[in-house]
């Protein structure tokens, strides 16, 4: 019998066993824990930073420096425990079993027969396999909250009972991770690019006196900086940007990587090309759902002809890609340092 493609790369959870024992789930969840951590050696930068400083005397710019470090640093810590808190609601939901069901996408929010469900944190790339598929996994009910899977991916979402759907979404092509990456990029620096407009301006209508120089400098330095890296950034993903080809599978394996430390690691692999023969793999960081899939499965899909030297690797219907170095055996292997 031939199975088709599509069906060799769904991972369908386990319903006969607690949702967080189910393949890749416990793995997505510890994922949510360490991305919640809060980042105590970027504080501590700031602290020897303001050490320094403090040796050969606080100036002005100084002071504004810390306050805006501490001031970026509490923001993102913000930012980073939402995971925690979004782990601690899950753990209680995911002793359940997943169940499948037959659902519709409205906005972001799903419909299943009478129930509404707000998805909480869920990208529009990833509610996008919803709108296609028309089936979700749920698992638990409490505190007005349940666990939700999509198709192809192991990681738990969490989902709040809502009372108002809206309008249906359609289903769209599938948008990339890569892709998705590089609009963030590129929107987060046109920011940066205004504010340099306005800054530049505001100096032309008010030019600063002769002993506000280095504040002048300091100002724009906070917004140049960062416009430059942005924009390097979005310049080096924009050129790494797939284009669309047919997938191509290949026996596979990863090795083991530490998703606790790196959100995206780099990851060692394996292959066998088709009349090559073994190879080493490496992929520039991977992204868990990608990991999981080869690991579970044993293929890596290839977007175009498997070959030697650099492609993109990713899963078909599914908005996840990665950049990969295939080399023959007995190669040196790059290390990430």
């Amino acid at each position: 019998m031939v199975v088709p493609f599509s069906l060799l790369i769904t991972m369908i959870p386990l319903t006969h066993i607690p949702a967080s024992e189910s393949d890749s789930t416990a793995l997505h969840l510890a994922h949510l824990r360490a991305r919640g951590t809060v980042p105590w050696w970027g504080f501590g930068w700031i602290v020897v930073l303001a050490g320094l400083h403090a040796v050969f005397g606080f100036a002005t710019t100084d002071v504004i420096g810390v306050c805006a470090g501490v001031a970026a640093w509490t923001g993102w810590t913000i930012w980073r425990r939402r995971y925690i808190r979004c782990a601690r609601l899950l753990e209680p939901l995911l002793r359940d079993r997943w169940r499948p069901v037959d659902v519709a996408l409205h906005g972001n929010r799903i419909v299943a027969g009478d129930a509404v469900y707000v998805l909480c944190g869920m990208p529009r790339h990833v509610r996008n396999v919803i709108a296609r598929t028309g089936r979700v996994w749920l698992a638990g009910a409490a505190r007005g909250y349940t666990a939700v899977r999509v198709d192809r991916s192991g990681r738990p979402w969490l989902a709040r009972a809502g009372h108002w759907a809206g309008r249906v979404a359609r289903p769209e092509p599938v948008v990339r991770g890569s892709h998705t990456k590089f609009h963030v990029v590129a929107g987060v620096a046109s920011f940066f690019a205004a504010a340099l407009l306005a800054v530049v301006a505001g100096t032309i209508a008010a030019p600063p006196e002769p002993g506000e120089t280095g504040e002048a400098i300091f100002v724009y330095a906070l917004v140049l900086v960062p416009l430059v890296i942005l924009a390097l950034w979005a310049r080096r993903l924009r050129s790494k940007l797939p284009e669309p080809r047919a997938w191509r599978a290949v026996a596979g394996a990863v090795g083991d990587a530490d998703f606790t430390e790196d959100d995206e690691p780099w990851v060692r692999a394996w292959a066998v090309l088709p009349e090559i023969g073994p190879v080493d793999v490496e992929i520039e960081d991977c992204p868990l759902d990608l990991y999981t899939a080869i690991w579970f499965h044993r293929r890596i899909w290839v977007q175009g002809e498997p070959r030697l030297g650099d492609v993109v690797i990713g899963m078909p219907e599914f908005p996840v890609t990665a950049n990969a170095t295939f080399r023959r055996r007995g190669l040196p292997v790059a290390t990430r340092g």
